[in-house]
């Protein structure tokens, strides 16, 4: 009689454990975006190999949260100050526990922050922020990273230490793939935005620009035989337009303004009517976060069918090199001729064409300021208007 209660209470047991097991599963599985979102996880099962490059991508990387030393610790940057002046400086300092950066004035410790999040992918500078209370804020210094140096952030007085720029919900837009906003109405008949930080998913993820994909990947565990994507909007399905668009949301500058938040704009949806998005009519784009109006001013994307996707891969873990982009070039223009170039320039035609044709320019919006120093540090960027220089 003991021995079968004994199994029997086992029995409960397990099953007690099995439900709770399951029950975690898909708490954790929930998205904050809603049940129509199932996260890169799902996605990961099926392309594991396209993931696994994508999570190297500056992409996915262009935001993530700072919670342990291993995170600070791949972010390359070093302790230092920062000079304004001889009374007033930033001190950066790397502690157990985490990163900070402390405004000192005569000496004396004002103010001091810990980074929570840090913005860019490593390619050319990190941008930090910390919480204040629920808001999202830009702390005083930026670190330009083939520099490696610390510089004030662009914008900031030149000369005096700014910890009081909010960083607002459009800049998660694209630095980001989701975070609920909370409206607070204020006195002065404005309102001001507030996060909800657990909402908070940094870096742009898989379903950010392919659209929600739980009923896709609910449809392809059911048929595991078709290999097919259903359930799901293709790049391929899209018109040029329509793909620019997506790419564009993102890469149009920052002062593209939206009536709605873009996190849900789907493939397939169209901005057109967006005045940042209108017809390329002449004149200065400057080429920091520019990129869909400088290709759309181009001949080379007015007369073909070439979109964003036709050089980049947004999949890759490392960007294509000088000679795989001038082999895309060249697919279109074998026939041209450089017959004004020396033999030295000349023998590039075949694996160098974009530092000609898109050469890195100089942006005039945007610099960074040096410490000690009311010099700036230019912030150069490959134009993307294909034309001849």
């Amino acid at each position: 009689m003991k021995r079968r209660n004994f199994i029997l209470l086992f029995f409960l047991l397990s099953c007690v454990l099995i439900i709770i097991s399951q029950c975690k599963e898909e708490e954790e599985r929930v998205d904050v975006r809603g049940e129509t979102y199932i996260g890169m996880h799902s996605c990961r099962s099926c392309h594991q190999g396209i993931v696994d490059d994508y999570l190297q991508n500056a992409h996915f990387n262009t935001s993530k949260t700072l919670t342990t030393g291993e995170d600070i610790d791949s972010l390359g940057v070093e302790d230092g100050d920062f000079i304004f002046n001889e009374h007033t400086k930033v001190g950066i300092e790397k502690t157990p526990g985490g990163l900070y950066q402390t405004a000192y004035i005569r000496g004396e410790n004002v103010k001091s922050e810990k980074a929570d999040i840090v913005f860019g992918s490593g390619k050319t500078a990190y941008t930090l922020a910390y919480w204040y209370g629920n808001k999202l804020m830009q702390m005083p210094l930026n670190f330009l990273v083939k520099e490696h140096l610390w510089v004030n952030s662009p914008g900031f007085p030149s000369d005096q230490i700014y910890f009081g720029r909010a960083i607002v919900s459009r800049c998660l837009e694209c630095h980001g793939s989701y975070v609920k906003t909370n409206l607070i109405p204020q006195s002065n008949m404005t309102v001001e935005e507030e996060f909800v930080k657990n909402s908070l998913m940094a870096g742009v993820d898989c379903e950010r620009c392919h659209g929600p994909a739980a009923e896709h990947v609910s449809f392809h565990q059911q048929n595991p035989e078709l290999k097919e994507g259903k359930k799901l909007v293709g790049y391929r399905q899209l018109s040029k337009e329509q793909r620019m668009d997506m790419c564009g949301i993102c890469h149009s500058g920052a002062s593209l303004q939206v009536t709605n938040s873009t996190f849900f704009v789907k493939p397939g949806d169209t901005v057109k009517t967006l005045p940042e998005f209108a017809d390329y009519v002449g004149g200065n784009i400057d080429v920091h976060g520019k990129q869909k109006q400088l290709i759309e001013a181009s001949k080379c994307y007015q007369m073909s069918k070439m979109d964003c996707n036709t050089c980049h891969s947004v999949h890759q873990k490392e960007s294509p090199s000088l000679v795989a982009h001038a082999k895309q070039c060249i697919s279109c223009h074998q026939e041209v001729k450089h017959s004004s170039l020396n033999n030295m320039q000349a023998s590039t035609v075949n694996t160098n064409c974009v530092d000609c044709h898109m050469p890195i320019q100089t942006s005039d919006d945007i610099g960074f300021q040096k410490s000690n120093s009311k010099e700036k540090i230019p912030y150069q960027v490959r134009t993307h208007k294909i034309a001849v220089y």
